[in-house]
């Protein structure tokens, strides 16, 4: 069992491989399937999940947090789909969104971008010009959009466990290096990782739930779950009869063995992202 992670620049041909690998592995396949699940779970048009990893953010959306509120969604279905131990996902931003899970292969695929301004020339008909410039603003919006949402530079190489140039190997061996590694102890569960797999399943159930409930105030509070006791931080300017509601809904859920809130209900200056 395993659950690998691959990153690759669109129109690369890394999805094949991806299918390939899930297809030796027995595992499940997804990639962007993930919004449109997303959507359907927590009742939100799909439209509006798929912005998160599609356009950039709009000065609204900044101010009101309601990509983040998404983003909860997103990953609290990919967290789902986790649960099996038997999954390779080739969509957007699995490095982070599977951060937490100690067993993850995170994979990079770095392909030239001579070749994947050749595939798209192939498949859209349109010139080498149009190809490259295509390339270029993919990969830009690409970069802005992880940096607001994690922080982090999606090329950084320190974000994954292996880093394969697929100008230099073909994908034949690229697939036996990567399905040679994740047999290793380091990626396979044991009881240890099992454990702290539940809390960061859990944690992501739980602000998917938050976001539901404060929208607008998601990143105002901070949730940490260790062996199944749950940790509630932050500040609500809200009346208490909230604050009791949000503490019942996570006492609630399953899996979480007691609940610590220290939530304070007062006066919150609110730094903007902007």
């Amino acid at each position: 069992m395993a659950i690998i992670t691959i990153t690759r620049g669109l129109h690369s041909g890394g999805e094949e491989l991806a299918v390939s690998l899930a297809e030796k592995l027995g595992a499940k396949c997804y990639s962007g399937e993930v919004l449109s699940e997303a959507a359907k779970a927590y009742n939100v048009p799909e439209t509006k999940v798929s912005q998160v990893f599609e356009t950039q953010p709009s000065f609204w959306e900044r101010m009101t947090e309601s990509r983040r509120v998404f983003l909860a969604y997103i990953q609290a279905t990919l967290a789902e789909w986790a649960k099996g131990d038997n999954l390779v996902y080739h969509g957007n931003a699995g490095q982070e969104l599977l951060r937490e899970v100690p067993h993850v292969l995170k994979v990079r695929l770095m392909y030239p971008i001579p070749f994947r301004v050749q595939r798209i020339v192939e498949q859209f008909g349109c010139d080498k010009e149009q190809a490259e410039r295509q390339v270029e603003e993919i990969d830009l919006n690409r970069t802005k959009r992880m940096q607001y949402m994690f922080n982090t530079d999606w090329r950084d190489p320190s974000r994954y466990d292996l880093v394969l140039r697929m100008d230099k190997i073909t994908p034949d061996a690229a697939q036996e290096i990567i399905l040679s590694l994740v047999k290793r102890p380091e990626f396979q569960l044991d009881e240890q990782k099992r454990v702290r797999f539940q809390d960061f399943y859990l944690k992501t159930q739980i602000y998917a739930q938050l976001a539901t409930m404060l929208v607008g105030r998601l990143s105002l509070i901070t949730v940490t779950v260790n062996e199944g006791v749950v940790r509630l931080e932050g500040t609500l300017t809200s009346h208490e009869s909230l604050v009791e509601q949000l503490v019942e809904q996570v006492e609630n859920m399953e899996g979480v063995k007691a609940v610590q809130n220290e939530i304070v209900v007062g006066l919150v200056y609110h730094e903007w992202n902007v």
